[in-house]
């Protein structure tokens, strides 16, 4: 073959090589060319979804900070110079709870703390309402001297609001005035005082107590003790035992509690617990009424201020025959958080959630 004429192999040889070179070559151009833009990608329905999702918590978590501030602006001082900031938490939870015996309950419950700073920097607002299935299994109080919350079987069906005033506010010692209104037919209405002691033994362990006494238009005066003891195992291990007493005429008796809990965080954003606990009350002739133990995992799924929490548990009620059955359910919780605080006057800031573990 004289020089300068190719061959038919020598015609295919350039092809395929410019067959492999030529989208190389592409690329390299494109990405040498900063001006240049991918091609767009349709927008995926599940995008589309989260979208739609963070929209609308926005849209009601603003709708909520506008009138809390429009509240605290109403009764308190509008012309304060402070950077007085005006907030809030809200926790809305819908549980789905299967029963021993195969039938699914329904419940749902409201917790909101309001921070009124212009009318007081010590104001806080409290509202909460239940509206759980029947029946409970007792729990530590989770609120001593709010109506609802202070016992360990709680009210299944309430709403209750609650101005507080802190009396002092400081990292080892707290003390508050609370008066209030449990919202039912005829209105419970209810004054207390709550005092919190922390004493920190070592950087990983520490004692917390309380001191509440309450006094309500239909049981008069009560009070609750609550001890506390909590020793840091690692870094993302706690254990805790915590224990509550409640004495008042409506009880006419100790009504008592304890728990031991293992907390283990296996995750950014995700925990278990097991808990173990016994419950009692002096007026019964059983020094024991119940004993439980569940596993509760919560995490935080798709969004920042998206939760989910799965329990399930294994009680032992004693009946009328002095007898303790085994009971089992298992409890699915969902849990959406809005929040909020306004930094200034005339800029109001919506907040994302943090994850409660």
């Amino acid at each position: 073959m004289s020089p300068g004429i190719l061959s038919g192999q020598d015609v295919r040889t350039l092809l395929l090589t410019a067959h492999l070179l030529l989208p190389a070559l592409a690329g390299s151009a494109y990405a040498g060319d900063v001006s240049a833009t991918p091609p767009k990608t349709e927008t995926t329905y599940a995008a589309a979804f989260e979208q739609s999702m963070d929209a609308a918590h926005e849209r009601i978590q603003q709708d909520i900070l506008d009138q809390t501030v429009r509240l605290d602006n109403f009764f308190g001082d509008v012309r304060s110079e402070g950077l007085r900031q005006t907030g809030y938490e809200l926790r809305w939870r819908n549980s789905f709870r299967l029963e021993d015996g195969g039938s699914i309950a329904y419940g749902t419950s409201v917790r909101a703390h309001f921070v009124l700073s212009r009318i007081s920097e010590r104001l806080r607002l409290v509202i909460a309402g239940e509206d759980e299935p029947a029946p409970f299994t007792q729990a530590l109080p989770q609120d001593p001297g709010n109506p609802g919350f202070d016992r360990t079987t709680p009210a299944a069906h309430f709403a209750n609001t609650e101005l507080r005033y802190d009396l002092i506010r400081k990292p080892c010692l707290n003390m508050f005035l609370g008066a209030g209104v449990r919202l039912n037919l005829p209105f419970e209405a209810f004054v207390r005082s709550r005092f919190q002691y922390t004493h920190n033994f070592s950087d990983t362990s520490l004692m917390r107590t309380a001191e509440t006494l309450f006094v309500k238009n239909t049981d008069l005066f009560g009070e609750t003790t609550e001890i506390n003891i909590e020793q840091q195992l690692d870094k993302k291990t706690i254990l805790r035992w915590a224990s509550a007493g409640t004495a008042s005429e409506e009880i006419r008796g100790l009504e008592w509690g304890s728990e031991l809990s293992l907390i283990k965080e296996i995750g950014e954003n995700s925990a278990v617990t097991l808990t173990g606990g016994v419950y009692g009350n002096t007026t019964f002739p059983a020094l024991a009424d119940n004993y439980r133990f569940l596993v509760r995992y919560r995490s935080n799924f798709l969004r920042p201020w998206l939760f989910y929490e799965l329990e399930p548990e294994i009680a032992w009620p004693r009946d009328n025959n002095g007898r303790y059955p085994a009971t089992l359910d298992c409890t699915f919780r969902v849990e959406i958080v809005f929040q909020g605080n306004s930094q200034k006057a005339g800029d109001r800031v919506g907040t994302r959630a943090r994850t409660d573990r």
